[in-house]
């Protein structure tokens, strides 16, 4: 998290230690206690402040010093309390307020944190801590687009705040501005030539913009200073590729090594490359980090960019196997919530389930849906064993290579007669395969045989496709498949 000292007191000289139990002066032992504390010496702050609190408890100061040594400590409950008692003293003062919001953060209460923020930065606008640290907690929460104007300001009051500027790079990225994301990161690197972090930044947006030898550069620079980091491995591995250098599956696998769940998907590239088995699936921690950084502009990227039509086409050809319902739906990897709307007419009960915590909250957020939850889709079905008329997969399936666990827990949910309704994208042959894009493409044949083994029949196979890409539509079927009704 961006931070800087907490103001409220200046620093101090030097001071001989006092005996504060015959101390006159216990403003002079406050300041004392604060010097402490700003010097970095929170234990020595805490027992000034005990005797002080103990001659006398309602001394002006002395919440406000007894919560920022608690904060200090990584006590955040214990801090807000005694925060909660300086801002009684002064609502509006900058200093508890910033204190308070840091101390909600620690304990994990992003709403309440953000609403001293907000409160902060209305009595002092031109706190650039304020401004950066709720656009921090903004990002954290995937409102990217909310967090591109505080800290445009915080990096007009602080051009050279190293962390703030690779910050608006990050959420300029997010929502699909390349260019300002690519000068709020070399802004960054200038600042701070030995953040590793903008580096990469740098070299994944340039990449993005197709300069891929000064991405490679960027990376290399990155991996040279923190060798340890993943995603340095990965984007020198990306920038590599585009440009046609040797070395990029070394640098995928070693980006692998590092990160083991693969939150980057270099098991994906790896097996692009040939340089590894196919996968069963895509990592689930991929699949969440890429929806997670995604949610914000999915709808627009989707529907307005790539012209996605795949909740239309699903919902007709439900329709022309299942009716008009009512049904009791299941949206696996509901997303958004952009294949609910286009169900919502034909359900009598509509779920929804995302691996994405950050997709869900958009989706519930939406309305059309009953109940929406945060799991890994097979292990949410089979626990709702005969639960279900209808299982839904809009875009889904082309982050599964092996359908086969998710075909059975399909059986499993739905009751006898009920519908699997699913797009994917294609490829001829009789299997699988990974795609450049990183996504999984599958064979019609494929789909009859794994729908078979799992005791469904596939009543509907057409070849459709659900988005474009570089211009061009990417070629996909979508299918229904039925569980006997006996």
């Amino acid at each position: 998290m961006l931070r800087g000292a907490i103001g409220g007191v200046s620093m101090l000289p030097p001071l001989t230690e006092m005996n504060l139990a015959k101390a006159l002066d216990l403003g002079e032992a406050l300041r004392l206690a604060f010097g402490h504390l700003e010097r970095g010496r929170p234990a020595e702050a805490r027992r000034l402040a005990r005797q002080l609190e103990h001659q006398r408890p309602g001394l002006p100061g002395l919440a406000y010093l007894l919560g920022l040594i608690a904060l200090a400590e990584g006590e955040g409950r214990k801090a807000a309390q005694h925060l909660a008692k300086a801002l009684q003293q002064t609502p509006d003062a900058s200093p508890p307020l910033l204190a308070m919001a840091r101390a909600q953060a620690n304990q994990g209460r992003d709403p309440e944190a953000e609403g001293y923020y907000r409160r902060l930065v209305a009595v002092a606008p031109d706190s650039a801590e304020a401004m950066g640290e709720l656009a921090e907690l903004l990002l954290r929460a995937g409102r990217a687009s909310e967090a591109v104007a505080p800290l445009r300001h915080a990096t007009v009051l602080r051009p050279r705040w190293a962390a703030a500027l690779n910050n608006l790079g990050v959420a300029e990225r997010t929502i699909g501005r390349s260019q300002a994301a690519a000068l709020a990161f070399a802004r960054a690197v200038d600042a701070q030539p030995g953040l590793a972090k903008a580096h990469a930044n740098l070299a994944a947006t340039l990449r993005r913009l197709g300069r891929p030898d000064e991405a490679a550069a960027s990376a290399l620079r990155a991996v040279v200073m923190q060798p340890a980091e993943a995603v340095h491995w990965f984007e020198l591995a990306e920038a590599l590729g585009g440009c046609g250098e040797a070395g990029p599956a070394d640098a995928y696998a070693r980006a692998l090594r590092l990160d083991p769940a693969d939150g980057l998907g270099a098991s994906l590239a790896l097996a692009r490359l040939g340089a590894a088995p196919v996968p069963a699936r895509a990592p689930d921690a991929f699949v969440r980090t890429l929806f997670d950084q995604y949610a914000e502009r999915f709808d627009q990227d989707l529907v307005e960019r790539l012209g996605y039509a795949g909740p239309a086409v699903l919902a007709d050809s439900v329709r022309r196997i299942a009716g008009e319902g009512p049904l009791d739906i299941i949206d696996i990897g509901c997303g958004t919530g952009l294949a609910g709307v286009a169900l919502l007419p034909l359900a009598r009960r509509l779920d929804g389930v995302d691996i994405s915590g950050h997709m869900a909250a958009r989706a519930s957020a939406r309305g059309v849906y009953d109940n929406v939850t945060v799991g890994e889709l097979t292990e949410t079905l089979l626990q709702r064993p005969r639960g279900y008329d209808l299982v839904s997969a809009a875009d889904v399936l082309i982050y599964l290579g092996d359908l086969a666990p998710i075909f059975a827990a399909v059986a499993m949910a739905l009751r006898p007669g009920g519908c699997f309704a699913a797009t994917v994208e294609a490829v001829a042959g009789e299997g699988y395969c990974v795609q450049a894009s990183g996504r999984f493409a599958h064979s019609a044949a494929y789909l009859y045989a794994v729908a078979g083994q799992a005791g469904l029949t596939l009543v509907l196979m057409e070849e459709q496709p659900v988005r474009r890409e570089h211009g061009e539509a990417v070629p996909g079927f979508v299918f229904v498949a039925r569980k006997p009704a006996g």
